[in-house]
């Protein structure tokens, strides 16, 4: 699943006028998530791709997945 990472600035490698402070990364970890939750995320990858020349778009369905999990 994908969980979002907000910077709380600090980094030496990394050179900006506010330290990063706030910026938004989001960052996959596949240990997340009910096996029930994976199998509807593939379903939802499989049939993004098999319909990727109908439909350009996801429609942020992946999104919605997820925040109905944390939001039910």
């Amino acid at each position: 699943m994908w969980r979002l990472k907000t910077a709380e600035g600090g980094n030496p490698w990394l050179r900006t006028l506010n330290n990063n402070v706030g910026r938004q990364v989001w960052e996959f970890n596949p240990e997340l998530g009910s096996p029930d939750e994976k199998m509807e995320i593939d379903k939802a990858h499989r049939d993004f791709y098999n319909n990727q020349f109908e439909k350009k778009h996801s429609a942020d369905l992946l999104m919605r997945i997820q925040v109905s999990m944390f939001n039910g």
